[in-house]
């Protein structure tokens, strides 16, 4: 069975009526991904490097499960975006280019999580900062 989508896991997570399911049910999916991509929206220190809002980009029509990238595989370059060393290494054209590129080629909900979180407006009944923090108690600084 292949992984679910960070969106998948995360709209899933939203329908659990209680706090402590919503617990055990990110830490059944702990990923790295997971992990980045609620440490981008919710820990200041982490400051995007692009634009804020969607870029202009092709949305991507493979199903579920049939495009070519996902975030599982991807999180590692998203350093890139974000200020710090990692995107002192290319110019803001580039970076702007490397985003569309990666947006282009995720599943539509994964690529429209990462905007979100890009600009900390993620939004998940119930996925808060103190949520995070519980689950993962190291993983936001601020």
């Amino acid at each position: 069975m292949a992984k679910k989508l960070i969106s998948e896991i995360l709209s899933e997570a939203s329908k659990i009526e209680e706090r402590s399911g919503r617990v055990e049910f990110l830490k059944k999916h702990d990923c790295p991904a997971l992990r980045d991509i609620l440490r981008i929206n919710f820990d200041d220190d982490i400051v995007s490097a692009l634009p804020s809002g969607e870029p202009p980009y092709r949305k991507d029509d493979a199903p579920k499960g049939y495009e070519y990238k996902s975030l599982h595989r991807e999180f590692k370059q998203l350093g890139r975006f974000f200020k710090g060393p990692l995107a002192r290494q290319v110019s803001d054209l580039k970076r702007e280019s490397m985003f569309i590129s990666l947006l282009e080629s995720l599943n539509v909900e994964e690529a429209e999580l990462l905007v979100l979180s890009k600009d900390k407006q993620l939004k998940y009944r119930g996925i808060t900062k103190k949520l995070v923090s519980d689950v993962w108690p190291n993983l936001i600084k601020k």
